[in-house]
């Protein structure tokens, strides 16, 4: 092996790290490998911390279904201004930021809404239809503070919500708060929420969050947001199947609508 090609092979490497890869790559956005989109979606996978939403995400990706946003491409993009999608966004975040006190609380909520924000302007100047899959996106963020404003200004907010779809992943309780336990032993990694609870009460506020969050996600149901509901305990090739015949169906859909 000759010098260039050892030194390309070590940066080569490099660029698969986490390190590198949030430096050229959009942390939780992917462009979804599907042929002939005739329209453009935000995937937006929502779910419980530790139902298993990295994990499905890592299966799809490995399997070269989805591949990471280049960065650059949303930099312009962020610098970009448009009417609704800015009205929308300013909306949701003075309605979020009035219930929180912590200055560092309320940064923390302003930079979430950025790459939402660049996402819908970088996807509005695509010239061909982009479908995406998102983690921890808008409806991760801001479900709430989105749901009681669609109810205020529905012309506004249905601007924001006509490219999104919900994959809205459960699992039993129990099950949760055992794989969030299993990571914390493997990794030392634990949500302030989870720290120094036992399992059963992990569970139990595991059980509440996805009582509330079925519940505001039928919400946006009710208001025409298609939702796929996944069963995280089926395991990520079913889940991957299941996610792409749902899309599948709603390109096929827009298709005899049109």
């Amino acid at each position: 092996m000759t010098q260039l090609e050892f030194i390309a092979k070590n940066w080569l490497g490099r660029l698969r790290t986490f390190e590198y890869k949030a430096h050229f790559f959009v942390k939780g956005v992917f462009d979804y490998q599907i042929e002939n989109a005739n329209k453009s979606l935000f995937i937006e996978v929502v779910g419980c911390p530790g139902v298993g939403k990295s994990t499905l995400i890592d299966y799809m990706e490995e399997k070269r279904l989805i591949k990471g946003l280049i960065r650059a491409r949303l930099w312009i993009a962020r610098l970009q201004r448009n009417t609704n999608i800015d009205s929308a966004y300013k909306r949701i975040l003075d309605y979020k930021l009035i219930s929180l006190e912590n200055e560092k609380s309320r940064f923390k909520y302003s930079q979430y809404a950025i790459t939402p924000r660049a996402i819908d302007k970088y996807v509005e100047d695509e010239k061909i239809p982009t479908v995406l899959l998102i983690d921890e996106g808008l409806f991760h963020h801001f479900k709430y503070e989105i749901s009681d404003n669609l109810g205020k200004d529905k012309a506004l907010f249905s601007k924001l919500m006509e490219k999104r779809v919900i994959v809205h992943m459960t699992a039993r309780p129990e099950i949760i708060a055992e794989r969030i336990l299993k990571r914390y032993r493997k990794t030392g990694n634990l949500l302030p929420y989870y720290k120094n609870k036992h399992e059963y009460e992990i569970a139990e506020y595991c059980r509440k969050a996805q009582k509330k969050r079925k519940k505001v996600i039928g919400e946006f149901e009710k208001r025409g947001v298609p939702v796929l509901t996944v069963n995280a305990e089926d395991g990520e090739q079913a889940n991957t199947k299941h996610i792409d015949d749902f899309i599948k169906i709603l390109m096929n859909d827009y298709l005899g609508a049109n």
